[in-house]
């Protein structure tokens, strides 16, 4: 038993590994940290508000722990690294060091620091760089990098103004964003589920009213149920005037007429002041030209 409990919790692991897969982002910061990046610090703001993504930042010196990083990740994690001038030059030994990275996104790499050709395993690289060195202070942000499946990507923005550029901030989120479409079904399925369930209460509501159709309208063919949902029926059905004289049994029109001389022979509200009067015979034909349209009724009842 405790062999096949244990199978059974690696099956789930494996199962909600795979379904849970996000991506992870490691961002490597320039020369002197974040102080010199603040277009980066926003971009990373950003991107930590992006579903299913985990950003980590690290000084460019500090590249040994991003390759830790990304080899601690759980399997199906997908893992990106953005680096700015010296950050794009140190994310070629993350890419020689660590197991796998799917993307790297290097913007102005300095001509200044030393790098190897690319050897690593990654799925892409693509690199933004400027390719006059002296509109990047002598080519701080105009270093190529070598290797094979590089996309370059020119632009010619100063060192300091690439990192507010519109153009990578696009490219890199959008990119990333990729990796959460290219999830696998499972996850797609866990995604739909929070808008069924706000579809419930609209159909929770719709029950009774199908019940009650259903309960009222028996023996109808399908067609009247449907018509019946789809309008709003009176308890009891409408009639002219007409024809509730014509159905009305006799007994209850005597039961309104006593009903009605009762109150007559009451006292009736004439503002403050209450007077007494009797009731007539004209008063007996008048109610009945209004109530009956026709004496004939009335005399009848009277005789009776």
């Amino acid at each position: 038993m405790k062999k096949l409990a244990t199978a059974i919790a690696l099956c789930c692991f494996a199962f909600c590994s795979s379904a849970q897969a996000k991506t992870f982002v490691g961002v490597l910061w320039p020369m002197f940290g974040p102080t010199a990046a603040p277009g980066l610090i926003e971009l990373v703001a950003e991107l930590k508000m992006m579903p299913d993504v985990e950003v980590s930042t690290y000084l460019h010196q500090s590249w040994p722990s991003l390759v830790e990083e990304i080899n601690r990740q759980a399997p199906g994690t997908h893992t990106v690294v953005v680096g700015y001038s010296l950050g794009a030059n140190s994310s070629v030994f993350v890419a020689n060091t660590a197991k796998y990275v799917d993307l790297i996104i290097a913007l102005q790499p300095s001509m200044l620091s030393w790098n190897p050709p690319v050897t690593g395993k990654v799925g892409r690289i693509v690199e933004i760089y400027n390719p006059n060195p002296w509109m990047t202070f002598g080519g701080m942000g105009s270093k190529k990098l070598i290797g094979e499946n590089i996309e370059y990507i020119e632009n010619y923005d100063s060192h300091p103004g690439a990192q507010f550029d519109s153009e990578f901030r696009s490219l890199v989120k959008g990119e990333i964003a990729k990796f959460a479409a290219d999830r696998p079904v499972t996850v797609q399925a866990d995604a739909s589920r929070p808008s069924k369930v706000a579809q419930l209460p609209q159909s929770t509501r719709a029950k009774p009213a199908e019940q009650t159709v259903t309960h009222q309208q028996r023996g109808l063919p399908p067609k009247d149920h449907i018509q019946v949902a789809q309008t709003e029926t009176p308890k009891f059905p409408k009639r002219a005037p007409s024809e509730h004289v014509a159905e009305k049994p006799l007994k209850q029109q005597d039961g309104a007429l006593t009903t009605f001389l009762g109150a007559l022979s009451s006292s009736v509200n004439s503002g403050d002041v209450f007077v007494q009067r009797q009731l007539t015979t004209a008063d007996l034909k008048d109610y009945a030209a209004r109530t009956y349209h026709g004496p004939g009724t009335v005399m009848t009842m009277a005789s009776e």
